[in-house]
């Protein structure tokens, strides 16, 4: 009896789990900007009449607004030199630094150094990488062969963390894959999979034109015989 009622109880906990940590993640983000909103409105507007998410209304707007706006040249201007002003503070450099050089790395209009490689691990197999830069940064271009070198950091499953390192382009693997389904599927330890389709080490031109790396069969010839 124990059995037949633990199976069913594991298959709907992996079924509702996600759904209700998603819907709990969107709720919360959702409520944040409605609060923060709310309360630029309430400060522009002390006796302004507020309706249910009005707030997220007015984030959505703003960042509209602002992206908008980041498209013009002396907009892009003013921002470069506030945050180079912002970037001297010790502490805030650190943080601000990482957290804006990681979201850089799911934007989709940032350049092809930020590439999704399989790293060959002689021996052992491939690791999952992600090229950060088209070159080594000045403190390592001393090395001899720092030409042929290029940053990849390896992210750890189930962690928050990794290692970046300074690695032989003809080791790097280029795949056809987003950074966040090859994000997705190093973090979970490969359970979220999608297709991803080799591409040449040095052109980044692909392998083949099969997306799942696999070779088509020979289809066998089946000898005709002559009916009688």
């Amino acid at each position: 009896m124990k059995q037949l009622l633990l199976k069913p109880f594991i298959k709907g906990s992996m079924v509702l789990l996600p759904l209700l940590v998603t819907v709990w993640l969107v709720w919360s983000v959702l409520t944040s900007l409605n609060d923060l909103g709310v309360r630029a409105l309430q400060l522009l507007h002390p006796d302004l009449v507020l309706f249910p998410g009005m707030g997220v209304v007015v984030m959505l707007v703003t960042l509209l607004a602002v992206g908008l706006a980041f498209q013009l040249n002396p907009i892009n201007w003013v921002y470069q030199y506030v945050e180079d002003a912002f970037l001297r503070l010790p502490l805030v450099k650190t943080l601000y630094g990482a957290v804006k050089d990681f979201a850089a790395m799911f934007d989709g209009d940032k350049p092809k150094a930020q590439q999704v490689v399989l790293v060959e691990m002689p021996g052992i197999g491939q690791l999952v990488g992600f090229v950060t830069a088209d070159h080594v940064p000045e403190q390592g271009s001393e090395s001899a062969h720092a030409d042929n070198l290029l940053p990849v950091f390896l992210p750890m499953s189930y962690m928050v963390g990794g290692y970046t390192l300074f690695l032989p382009k003809d080791r790097l693997t280029y795949v056809d894959w987003s950074v966040e389904d090859a994000m997705r599927f190093a973090v979970t330890a490969g359970i979220s999979q999608s297709q991803a389709r080799h591409r040449h080490h040095d052109d980044h031109q692909p392998h083949s034109s099969q997306p799942s790396g696999r070779a088509e069969q020979p289809q066998k010839e089946e000898p005709q015989t002559d009916n009688v």
